[in-house]
């Protein structure tokens, strides 16, 4: 079953990732309740807000609202530029409540090991981050030297469970490989539209409608930035009615 929906507050500043965030989990709480809020709704921030100085004002998330924030960050570095990101970012003056940091899976096991025992030790979820929706099938398979993508997805699932990670990104028509869903790992899908022809900027997406098909074989999933804002409370309505 989906555990938890993380809240895509993919914006260009953080007024409108606040704001946009803020509402959003406040109908959602009118919507669903307080407990809800607090035990199956989060926050995901990207890198681009989390460089330099962090807004203070994304810790009214938790402060407010009780939930935790996936800091998707998407490191890619050796594990000691690594710290310093993640120590900018849970540590003062920003003291996030991050639940979730993103590291590149391409940076192989030995890497992420140290990765997951710095996450770990802070008390962080460790995600791999596989290959980027926006990567059209052909090349993710070159680049990751794969004959599908069902082999792609599975090499570097494969690299973050020896990495010793949580959790791996990843398509919901991946799952229908018994190779990926069989990886001992909880599932991350992101890219999702209610509208598969709504892809936007995403080479590959997940149709809402094939998510809840194996929806009891996702833990985690990222809601949209297209469905948030008081203008959208429809399609989120049915977004999650799809899913819970």
């Amino acid at each position: 079953m989906v555990e938890k929906f993380f809240l895509a507050l993919d914006y260009k500043t953080d007024d409108e990732a606040i704001e946009t965030g803020l509402d959003t989990l406040g109908f959602l709480k009118s919507e669903f309740g307080e407990d809800f809020v607090r035990n199956r709704i989060g926050a995901k921030i990207n890198e681009d807000l989390l460089t330099g100085t962090v807004d203070p004002r994304h810790r009214r998330y938790g402060d407010e609202y009780g939930c935790d924030v996936f800091a998707d960050l998407k490191i890619g570095h050796g594990a000691d530029t690594g710290e310093r990101i993640v120590e900018r970012v849970i540590r003062p003056p920003s003291v996030l409540p991050v639940s979730q940091i993103t590291v590149m899976a391409g940076l192989g096991p030995t890497i992420l090991k140290k990765y997951a025992k710095l996450l770990h030790d802070c008390g962080i979820e460790a995600v791999a981050f596989t290959a980027h929706t926006k990567i059209p099938a052909e090349e993710a398979r070159k680049m990751y030297r794969g004959e599908t993508m069902d082999d792609v997805i599975y090499n570097l699932g494969q690299v973050a469970v020896e990495g010793g990670f949580d959790a791996m990104v990843l398509e919901a028509e991946r799952l229908k490989d018994p190779r990926i869903y069989g990886l001992p790992i909880k599932k991350l899908v992101t890219g999702i539209r209610i509208d598969t022809t709504d892809r936007g900027s995403q080479s590959r997406v997940t149709g809402l409608g094939e998510l809840a098909e194996v929806k009891d074989n996702v833990n985690y999933v990222v809601v949209s930035s297209r469905y948030l804002g008081s203008d959208k409370r429809a399609q989120l309505r049915g977004y999650l009615a799809a899913l819970l």
